[in-house]
């Protein structure tokens, strides 16, 4: 599926060799970075989605951290056990949110990794003391809360994840030679909405988590809950696919696609991903 992001380019810069033949590089710093691109800061246009809807996001926090860094296979990791509450739905013009920033040997960096994990001892970012301490009481890794509409009818969204994603061998390629590079844990929001778990090319969707609306018993009120969407039995849908996968409800199609969520640089692909219980 094609996107038109936009990445912040500050974040790719790559420091210029300062010597020549065998002189060893000088130690700098690595800065990583997190962003929800145009989709989490802006929303999610109608003309993304298959079934004419659209998203915006009031809060999409995530408690971000364990970033690390390798030069090389044979290289030790650097890396930040720190984790950070922020809110990626507010507007940064492209440039993101610093997570970290570490004092490194000089090097060519080729792997980049970072967790989305609760942690009682994370500092807030850009999130007010409440939300972080809801966020953190709830062992939420990931919070969202966001509406839908289709034009005519509008729904809200509240989910709250607590299973954590470690996400590793990220491809970098990233210099530091006594100056200063980085690279950009990226989260894709769309996937939240994605139709299928198995296709290389899934189509964005909403209608079937608005039809959700009181599938769980309860009366119908516009606000979709993880309770209605766990009620949904997916398993005729020609929608929501799951291929070998141990899902048969919409909930648990969601969360599955929160796993997926995770980039480096834009568009750039993270080799393994370890959902935490």
């Amino acid at each position: 599926m094609h996107r038109n992001h936009r990445f912040a380019s500050t974040l790719l810069v790559t420091a210029l060799f300062a010597g020549c033949g065998d002189d060893p590089l000088a130690a700098g710093q690595f800065e990583a970075s997190v962003y929800g691109e145009e989709f989490i800061e802006e929303g999610i246009p109608a003309d993304v989605f298959a079934d004419g809807w659209s998203v915006t996001f009031d809060r999409f926090l995530v408690s971000v951290g364990g970033v690390r860094a390798q030069a090389g296979h044979d290289a030790g990791e650097q890396m930040s056990d720190a984790y950070t509450i922020v809110d990626l739905a507010e507007a940064t013009g492209g440039d993101g949110h610093v997570i970290a920033t570490l004092d490194v040997p000089g090097g060519a960096y080729d792997h980049f990794g970072y967790a989305l994990v609760h942690d009682a001892d994370s500092t807030a970012l850009n999130v007010d003391a409440a939300d972080a301490d809801a966020m953190r009481a709830a062992g939420y890794a990931l919070w969202v809360q966001g509406s839908a509409t289709d034009g005519t009818d509008t729904f809200t969204f509240d989910w709250g994840f607590t299973f954590g994603l470690v996400i590793t061998h990220c491809e970098i390629a990233v210099t530091i030679d006594g100056g200063s590079g980085g690279a950009q844990a990226t989260i894709h929001a769309d996937h939240l909405f994605y139709d299928d778990a198995v296709s290389a090319e899934p189509d964005v969707a909403f209608q079937a988590i608005a039809d959700a609306d009181g599938a769980d018993g309860t009366e119908p009120d516009g606000d979709i809950t993880p309770a209605e969407l766990a009620a949904v039995d997916i398993t005729t849908f020609e929608r929501y696919q799951v291929g070998s996968l141990d899902i048969d409800d919409l909930w648990g199609f969601v969360s599955h696609q929160v796993s997926t969520v995770g980039h480096v640089d834009g568009e750039g692909h993270c080799e393994d991903v370890t959902v935490l219980d």
